[in-house]
Formats: C-alpha cells, sequence, structure tokens
C-alpha cells in the first residue's frame, strides 16, 4: 500500500486533494528544520529515514497517511504451537488531507485490498465511524492575521505559519455546519507532551494564554 520512497500507492487515493499552497512551502524553507535532531528525540536508531527537514515537514504537513495501527492473527502469547491461523486482522487509519473524502478514500483502499487478495481468501471491512476532512484555513483569512499580530507583540517575535497532520474533527464541522473557519489558538507547546502518560501544561503558557485570547477577543470585536 506504500511505495519504495514511503508514500501511499493506493490507486484514487489522493483523488480531490488540494495542490500544496506554496506559502507552507516557503514556512517549511524559513524553519530550518533539523531531521536529525527530530530523530534522536524520539529514538529512532540507524540513521534517518528521511534525510531533510524539508522533506520530513512536507510530509507530516502537507501529504496524507495511510498506517497500520494494530495487525494480529494466530497462536500469540508465550511458548509455540504448530497452529496454522485461518483469520488475520489489521486496523487501519488514514489522515487526510483538505479535498479528500473519507468515502472516496475508503472505496479506493478497499478496491486497492480485493484487487490483490490472494486467491481462497476472503476480505472483510470493517469501518469504524463517517470519518473526518481536513480543513484547511485560508491563508488569508483576517482573523488569522489578527492572531498572529497578538502573538507577535506578546512573545516579541512574528510567528511561523505551519500546517498540522492531526485529527481535530472539530475544524471541519465548524466549516461545514456554521459556514466559518475555526482559529486553533492554543498555548501548549511539544515538550508538554500532550496526550501523552505524562502530559502537563505551563502555568506560564496557561497565563500568557490568556492574555492572549483577552487581545484576540478585543480586536476581532473592534474589526
Amino acid at each position: 500500500m506504500h511505495g519504495p520512497d514511503g508514500r501511499v500507492s493506493v490507486e484514487g487515493f489522493l483523488d480531490g486533494a488540494t495542490p500544496l499552497d506554496p506559502r507552507i512551502l516557503t514556512a517549511i524553507d524559513a524553519s530550518n528544520f533539523d531531521s536529525a535532531a527530530y530523530y534522536r528525540e524520539i529514538g529512532v536508531a540507524g540513521g534517518d529515514p528521511i534525510d531533510t527537514g524539508r522533506e520530513l515537514l512536507i510530509r507530516q504537513w502537507l501529504e496524507p497517511t495511510l498506517e497500520f495501527n494494530g495487525i494480529w492473527g494466530g497462536y500469540q502469547g508465550k511458548g509455540t504451537k504448530t497452529v496454522i491461523p485461518n483469520t488475520a486482522g489489521a486496523k487501519i487509519t488514514c489522515r487526510l488531507v483538505a479535498g479528500q473524502k473519507p468515502d472516496t478514500v475508503i472505496v479506493a483502499i478497499t478496491r486497492h485490498l480485493q484487487q490483490r487478495l490472494p486467491k481462497g481468501f476472503q476480505l472483510e471491512i470493517h469501518r469504524h465511524g463517517p470519518g473526518s476532512e481536513a480543513d484547511f484555513v485560508d491563508p488569508d483569512l483576517p482573523a488569522l492575521k489578527i492572531s498572529e499580530e497578538v502573538l507577535g507583540e506578546l512573545l516579541g517575535q512574528k510567528p511561523l505559519r505551519v500546517a498540522m497532520g492531526a485529527t481535530i474533527p472539530i475544524g471541519s464541522a465548524f466549516r461545514k455546519h456554521l459556514g466559518c473557519a475555526a482559529i486553533f489558538f492554543s498555548f501548549s507547546t511539544a515538550d508538554e507532551d500532550y496526550h501523552a502518560p505524562n502530559e502537563f501544561f505551563r502555568l506560564s503558557n496557561f497565563k500568557l494564554g490568556m492574555r492572549a485570547w483577552t487581545m484576540l477577543l478585543r480586536r476581532l470585536a473592534a474589526a
């Protein structure tokens, strides 16, 4: 389901995907991201899977994914047993980019697997929920510029625009049901390990966030 370069090779998987915004590519180049330091931090051994910071951020920020979160089958646990299993399973998730449709992606993956199913085997696919579309904020959104001004004043440096390969369905829900874009104005930093067992949040960031939100709401009201 992936080619030699690690990218998804499922035919039809990218149907409808929005072309890359060159302004995000400019931000990637400006970041001078150190891929070697990144791999050391997350404990990857034996060399860097992706050699340059630019390539790594393009994949993390701008390209969709297809991954196996779990694979099972056959005899499990300690010891051995000469039993040939008759079933095996895998859990697959995908993170999409703007323009991709969950229904289209499911159809493409199902077709890809059916076409490669060995003779004598059966394939069952169980979908968990409808999935959610990716959301992309218009770079020219006036509120985005205002939020950047607030952060620049508080932190003393103009913020860097980034994309994020995250699963936050509420963004697309706001766009679909309210007809407006959502700006995620948050203050947790990467080393605070959000969603991890040792997650924490600095009181200094909590106080910074309260000041920033006050400034943002006042300026949005004035605009």
